[in-house]
């Protein structure tokens, strides 16, 4: 019995390390998606204001509309976090199980 919680609280852990890597790839992806925008132009903070100028500015139906496309970011992201782990042999490894994951599981 104290295996198997032992085993549960690892899975736990790695399932958060592996969260926490996610978001910091999508954050970085962003961050990148948000330079090739604004080019020269760019910082967080500018970034950061158009983002809220724009967010509270919007109509309802606009916000929808912009929800709506949330999953072809993620989607544009998962295919572009899989094609520089191919390109890292060190990653290449876990990237394969994490692909195939997400081919079996839709996602």
């Amino acid at each position: 019995m104290k295996d198997k919680l032992t085993h549960i609280e690892t899975k736990i852990h790695q399932l958060k390390k592996k969260k926490e890597r996610i978001q910091t790839q999508h954050a970085l992806l962003f961050m990148k998606e948000a330079q090739k925008i604004l080019q020269e132009e760019f910082s967080p903070d500018v970034a950061l204001k158009i983002l809220k100028d724009h967010w509270n500015g919007a109509s309802e139906a606009q916000k929808e509309e912009w929800k709506k496309c949330a999953s072809s970011f993620l989607l544009s992201s998962y295919k572009t976090c899989k094609a520089i782990k191919n390109h890292n042999p060190a990653s290449q490894q876990s990237g394969k199980a994490e692909a195939s994951h997400h081919e079996h599981h839709g996602n």
